[in-house]
């Protein structure tokens, strides 16, 4: 195994902050070289941000001191889209589409009904604003084509752009609707890298001013990827009111905190039951709002339990779409204007 080889290993031990992925995977490590025994090590950022520099600074010190090898030289850099100049500005060749607001909509875990979320804010969205959006990145579990009742497959342009499916009077693009219904997707990294920068260049969305974009649940690839890609405007956070879900919401916070992506709000999902003039809290209630508070960032509202959610989703009629003047239709309705205002 070569010298380089070695250093390479021993910063696979090294984890991007507030992520669990290590920095080899996640592409930051752009040089290793040795200049008189010392090593010299270059590193990408996604953007600049000396606390995160210091944080992989001291992992890496770490590594080596328990090696017990030379602390290393640092190269840090950022990380400039195809076309970008010196000063942050963009030249007129780069490819990202002439899109004004990008908007993820995050989970810290799975189960807290972030795409059903995605999908009926998207159309709480399309009811106040023209010209709107919606990215499936969930790129292991898409479920944007089934929840809006789509089975078709995207056709494409003379110069071979994905033409996104319209619907709601919104245009939509998923992996989902690339796929048959039992085909898997068992992507690395670099996959999930290639998967998000294609939907964003590769697709046609012409006419689209606010893309809304579906992330994976957790912290992983697809969201430092995106980042890497487009300038988001902001991030939601969706989750439950039992703690443990809670837990999980302050590493979205960090996630985009340390991205220096702007975190738009918290949106408590499942969070009471109507029954009648009763309102039942089966998850506890609150815990959304009070780690909104804890981390002062709005908190934007709550959603209802609704078996009529649970109905649309499945045949493909989202609640905001078949039923507005519901509560449920409302309290997204809410939220969206809430959102609207931060943005």
């Amino acid at each position: 195994m070569s010298d380089k080889d070695k250093i390479l290993n021993l910063l696979k031990e090294v984890n991007f902050p507030g992520f669990t992925r290590d920095i080899v995977s996640f592409g930051i490590v752009k040089n290793i070289d040795f200049k008189d025994k010392k090593v010299l090590l270059g590193i990408e950022l996604p953007k600049e941000d000396q606390e995160v520099a210091k944080k992989i600074a001291v992992g890496i010190n770490n590594a080596f001191s328990r090696e017990g090898l030379e602390l290393p030289e640092y190269e840090f850099t950022v990380f400039k889209k195809k076309g970008e100049t010196a000063n942050g500005t963009e030249t007129p060749n780069v490819k990202l589409p002439n899109i004004s607001k990008y908007l993820a909509v995050a989970s810290g875990k799975g189960g807290v009904g972030k795409s059903t979320v995605a999908v009926n804010l998207a159309i709480a969205f399309a009811e106040k604003m023209k010209n709107i959006g919606l990215m499936d990145a969930d790129i292991w579990g898409p479920s944007i084509p089934m929840m809006c009742g789509i089975n078709t497959k995207p056709m494409a342009t003379k110069d071979e752009k994905i033409i996104p499916i319209e619907k709601f009077n919104i245009k939509m693009m998923s992996i989902g609707f690339l796929l048959g219904e039992e085909d898997t997707v068992i992507w690395r990294g670099p996959m999930v890298h290639g998967a998000i920068k294609q939907f964003i260049e590769d697709v046609e969305w012409e006419g689209v001013d606010n893309l809304i974009i579906d992330l994976p649940p957790g912290t992983g690839d697809a969201h430092l990827s995106l980042i890497q890609t487009v300038p988001l405007s902001g991030g939601v956070i969706v989750t439950t009111p039992q703690d443990v879900a809670l837990i999980d919401v302050k590493r979205g916070i960090q996630m985009f905190k340390k991205l220096n992506v702007p975190v738009l709000g918290i949106i408590e999902n499942m969070s009471y039951l109507q029954d009648g003039d009763k309102i039942i809290d089966i998850f506890g209630r609150g815990g959304g709002k009070a780690i909104a508070d804890k981390f002062e960032v709005p908190f934007l509202g709550e959603i209802p339990i609704d078996p009529e959610i649970r109905k649309g989703g499945d045949s493909g009629q989202p609640i905001v779409y078949s039923n507005p003047e519901s509560e449920t239709s409302q309290a997204f309705s809410k939220i969206a204007e809430r959102i609207i205002e931060n943005i």
